[in-house]
Formats: C-alpha cells, structure tokens, sequence
C-alpha cells in the first residue's frame, strides 16, 4: 500500500560516540581510572568492581558491535531504500515506548544497589519479565489501529515483528545485571555482541532476497533472542520463584522515577516522527533516522558500556566533592573523542554520507549539522546524568528532564508544521535547555559543582569547534567540485592540521591529565 507524504524520525539519541580507535583508547583510559586494583573472588549478591581486564574487555567488546553497526548500515543502505528504512523508522517510533516500558528502570536500580538478596534478585528478574511481556502484548494490540491511521498496511508487519523483542530483551535484563554486578565482564560482552552479529547476518541474508523493511524490522529481535540465550548460559545465576517479603520498595521507587525519566526521553525524540508523518515522504523518514543514527552511533556505543563502569566508581566516592572532582576528569575524557567526531562529521557530511551510504543517501548531510548540536549538549548532559543516578538523586533527575524534556514536546509539535528541518532544531534547543536546567537549577542540588564540569568542556569545545569551522570554509572554498573521496580526504586533513596545531595551545593541562591518567594503567 502506498502512503501519502511522510515526516522524518529520530531516534532517541540514548541504544555511541567517537571514532573506533578514540573510542578504544577512551575505554581503556577510564577503566584504567575505575579500576585502581584486582579484586578476590565475591559473591553475586555484592557490587564488584570491574576487574580491568574484564571491564577492558567488554567495551573493547563494544568497539566490535561498532563495527558491525557501520557495516550493517553501509551494506543494508545498499539492500534497503530509504523509503523501507522510514517506514520501519517509523514503526519504531511507536515500538520505542513499548522498549522504554519493558525496563522500568529496574536494571539501573539493580546495577546501583549496594547490594542484593536472592528474593530481590528473583523478583527483578520476573517483574522485567511481566513488564516485557506486557510491552509486547500492547504493540501487537496497537499494530493495526497505528497503521489504519497513517494508511499503511506495512506498519501491522513491522510492528509484529518487532514486538517479541520487547519481552526478550526485559527477561535478559537481570541476567545481564548480574554478569555485570559479579564482574563477568567479558561473558557480558560476548552475550552482546553475539546478539547484535547475529540479527545482522540474517537481516542482510533477509535483504539479500528481496526482504527490505523484513530485514530490517527482523534484526532487534533476533539480536535480542541470541542475547537472552547466551545470557542465560553464561550466568551461573537462576531465578527462583517470585518471593513475598522482599523489600523491593527502594528498587522499585528509584526504578519508577528512572522509568518517567526514559518516557520523557522518549516522547521528546520521537514525537517529531509522528507529528511530521502526516506531511512529509518516507524517504525523508529514512533520511532523517539515517543522519541521526550516524550522528549518535559512535557516541552511544561508548556511553553505554561506559556508565556500568562509572557508576559503581562514582557511587563509592565518599563525598559530593569527590564526585566532582571524578565526574569532570569523566567529562574530559569523554569529551575529546566525542567532539572530535562530531566536529569531523558535520565538517565531511556530504563526501562522507555518499561513501558510506551511497548517492541516493545524500539528501541526509542536511541534517547532520544540527543533530551535532543536539548530540553536543547529549554528550555534556550524560555526565549529570553519572551524577544524579550515582548520588541515588532519581526525584531530581525526574525534576531535571521534565523541565527539558516537556519543553522540547511543545516546540517540536509547534514547530513541527514547517518541516522536519525544523523539527531538528526543536531537537537541538531541548537538548540545550535540558543541559542548561541541569546545570543551572537541578545539579547543585547533589553537591556537585556544575561550573567545574562547564569549565572542563571548553577547551574541546574550543578545539573542535575551530577546527570545524575552519575545515567548512575550506571545504566550500575549494573541495566542493573534488570527487567524493578525494574532498573527504582534503576536508578531513585540513581539519586534522588545524586540531594538531590547537591542542597544543589550548588544551595542555587536559593533555597531561590523559597522559597521566595512561601511565597509571
């Protein structure tokens, strides 16, 4: 069935940042940060400090679901066009709230507990369980009213075959937890990245045969299905039946306020999809869900593996002070390869889009700008997001997002009318708004001294920023009619002469931080 015009998509910019060796070194640094020493044997029901060969080991781990995310985007964007990448975008958009639901928050609560007993343990694991299950019994429920209202019979496919993902991914949720709270770091990692190798390999042999939004509406829940198995394999606990009697009011209680906290998270980033696909194509769905993924990928396969290691080393600090103090060598340790490959990236979008994605993708670059903008205050804005869940401060965070995040709904429904250009920039001004009241109102309210962390982020902003700008106006100026690769190649190196002749003068002090921070591995 054909659709009338379509709107755009993002993606929550939440489920990678920095090039793969940045993102190497970056992980290696901090876990040399985390783990200051090799820890006996514990039992699961106490936190373990990731041992550093282990916690090494699973975001190295992480590079490799990089990887196979890159090539899983440059060979299905030459199987798939872009109006199946919108349509399954789309779907997503509504599917999303079912994965913000199948979690609850549970899985943060469990990581940042001090400790857990048997009878928490098992409750968890089968509240994830029963919240999955009713996630995906709500999206097969919705499948086909959702796609009567914006004509298209494609979406009642799409959505049943992404709903059982729901239920996979909320009952390995526990498992995962307690692999990472026993320090099985590297079972975590092989558990995960199998999953997402896997859902690859057969939505490219999907696509292979003609499969198209198939391929790609198959891939999450086979990747999920392969890491529930392999989690269940790996980790030597089980659950038992669910138990009365077990004080679950503290996980509970923070997991519900976590859980508000992703819904916001969600509606703010995917309501521009909806809203926009009552005027705009599927293409520019797919356009748009493109530019984003390529923006926040590289980011968020470092922040994910990244707060299970901050976490538990910023909830044993001993002082607010001292989480400061850690959070802002976080911050800049996080910050160089992030900025550095969002300020490639906007710089490069064009020759770098027709590389990677092909010709018929070009019309995506026009976005990369000003999701750059949004990614930058996502970036700055996980590192109070450390703060909040590792000071236990869920109310505040709730308070924190709700400010940001409701603000970002009402300018993208105000905005959304005029296209989804301007979608991307209500986007950009909630994700601005949210890292300022967090900054301004909601953080020193923990202890932590926001000016610090703000301080600590302008020298890579400086950096990046100029080397940006820089490589754009030579890139206007004089590679605009050089074949793709050859202006990606031009571009990319007058923007590396200017970073390596910038660091130097302006961020010395942060040099000799990560170099000391590198001898202490």
């Amino acid at each position: 069935m054909s659709r009338r015009a379509r709107g755009e998509s993002t993606n929550p910019g939440r489920d990678d940042r920095g090039p793969p060796g940045a993102a190497l070194v970056l992980v290696s640094v901090l876990t040399a940060v985390t783990v200051q020493r090799e820890e006996n044997t514990v039992t699961t029901t106490d936190v373990v400090a990731p041992r550093r060969k282990g916690a090494i080991f699973l975001l190295g781990a992480q590079w490799g679901r990089y990887v196979s995310q890159i090539l899983g985007i440059v060979v299905l964007a030459r199987l798939v066009g872009p109006g199946d990448f919108g349509i399954v975008a789309l779907g997503a958009s509504l599917a999303g709230l079912a994965a913000v639901l199948g979690d609850f928050g549970l899985s943060m609560a469990a990581l940042r507990a001090p400790s857990l007993d048997e009878r928490q343990r098992s409750n968890l694991f089968w509240i994830n369980a029963g919240v999955g299950a009713v996630a995906t019994a709500l999206v097969v429920a919705v499948a086909q009213p959702f796609a009567a209202a914006f004509g298209d019979d494609r979406l009642v496919t799409v959505l049943l075959l992404l709903a059982p993902a729901f239920v996979l991914r909320s009952a390995s949720a526990q498992l995962r937890v307690e692999l990472n709270r026993s320090g099985r770091l590297g079972r975590l990692a092989v558990a995960e990245l199998t999953g997402d190798v896997s859902g690859l390999a057969v939505a490219v042999m999907v696509a292979l045969v003609g499969g198209g939004y198939l391929a790609l509406a198959l891939q999450g829940t086979l990747a999920a299905a392969v890491t529930l198995l392999l989690a269940f394999v790996l980790t030597p606990w089980r659950p038992g039946l669910p138990r009365r009697g077990a004080d679950m009011h503290g996980l509970l209680a923070f997991g519900g306020n976590t859980f508000v906290v992703h819904a916001l998270n969600y509606a703010s980033t995917n309501v521009g999809t909806i809203m926009i696909a009552r005027t705009a194509s599927d293409q520019v769905i797919g356009f748009f869900n493109r530019a984003t993924q390529l923006v926040n990928l590289p980011i968020d396969q470092v922040i994910t593996p990244l707060t299970r290691v901050v976490i538990p080393h910023l909830a044993d600090a001993s002082s607010p002070r001292e989480v400061g103090e850690r959070l802002v060598r976080f911050q800049t340790l996080l910050c160089y390869p992030a900025f550095a490959y969002l300020s490639l990236f906007v710089a490069t979008a064009h020759p770098s889009i027709d590389i990677v994605l092909g010709h018929a993708w070009t019309d995506a670059a026009v976005f990369v700008p000003i999701l750059a903008v949004a990614a930058v205050f996502q970036t700055l804005g996980y590192v109070q997001y450390w703060a909040f869940v590792s000071t236990g401060r869920s109310s505040i965070l709730l308070a924190s997002e709700a400010v940001g995040r409701i603000a970002m709904i009402a300018l993208t429904v105000a905005l959304s009318s005029l296209g989804p250009l301007a979608v991307a920039c209500a986007v950009a001004a909630g994700q601005c708004l949210l890292w300022a009241a967090a900054a301004l109102v909601f953080l020193p309210r923990t202890g932590v001294r926001s000016a610090a962390l703000v301080r600590a982020g302008l020298p890579p902003l400086a950096v990046f920023l100029t080397a940006w700008a820089a490589a754009t106006v030579a890139d206007g100026a004089f590679f605009t009619p050089l074949a793709s690769p050859a202006r990606l190649l031009c571009t990319a190196g007058v923007w590396v002469i200017v970073v390596s002749a910038l660091i130097p003068l302006i961020a010395r002090r942060d040099l000799q931080m990560i170099a000391a921070t590198i001898r202490r591995r």
